[in-house]
């Protein structure tokens, strides 16, 4: 009997000092879609439909359409994957077949797929995700805040994209969507004073969360 012992105990020591293996870090895909007016409505019923389908991927954290606030043609398609093996399941899924094909011609996409622990090598820019959630009382007054703050932050040097999303499918799900030339430009912007006055106010109204990542430049 005291062998058994001895040898579970040791059996459970030896795993004890087994390398782990790091789960990879989330992969997040943004979608920047442009919209002619003229599509815009067929446009967003498809890209409806994918999202519940979506949403029932093995592997989805997060899928969702947004609208921009600024500009009725742009769109983002937000998502967020568990592995890059769901990822591209997802992109082999039979809606995936049946719906991209029908929103292709309507729009024209550039997309993004990065990891918060990813370390592209040469040139990179840094991209900021925002999810923000208000409440139905406080919505109205966090768009025309983020109105403000996009005006003023798209004309910080090294800026190279900005705007401010709200969900097509929970109107209290927005996120705030930067691009920057590098942390030198994100710091100044930082320190800015709209930036200083506008986001602590958005902070009251609501949450605000920052997702920041490397995206290597083509």
């Amino acid at each position: 009997m005291k062998k058994i012992v001895f040898a579970i105990g040791l059996i459970l020591a030896l795993a004890s000092c087994a390398p782990k293996t790091k789960a990879p870090a989330p992969l997040r895909v943004n979608c920047l879609v442009t919209v002619p007016a003229e599509n815009r409505d067929q446009y967003v019923e498809l890209c409806l439909q994918h999202v519940a389908a979506s949403l029932k991927d093995e592997g989805n954290i997060a899928f969702d359409l947004m609208e921009s606030v600024t500009d009725s043609t742009k769109f983002l398609i937000f998502e967020t994957w568990a592995s890059k093996e769901a990822l591209d399941k997802h992109a082999a899924s039979e809606h995936s077949a049946a719906i991209l094909p029908l929103t292709r011609p309507l729009a024209t996409t550039i997309m993004d797929s990065m990891q918060a622990d990813a370390q592209p090598e040469g040139d990179y820019v840094l991209r900021l995700n925002c999810p923000t959630t208000v409440t139905e009382e406080t919505r109205e007054a966090v768009i025309e805040l983020g109105k403000e703050l996009v005006a003023s932050s798209r004309a910080d040097e090294g800026n190279i994209a900005y705007d401010l999303f709200v969900s097509c499918t929970d109107p209290c799900k927005m996120v705030i969507f930067e691009t920057w030339k590098d942390q030198a430009s994100l710091d100044k912007h930082s320190a800015a004073e709209h930036f200083t006055r506008l986001v602590p106010q958005i902070q009251e109204l609501g949450t605000l969360e920052v997702e920041s990542f490397k995206l290597a430049t083509k």
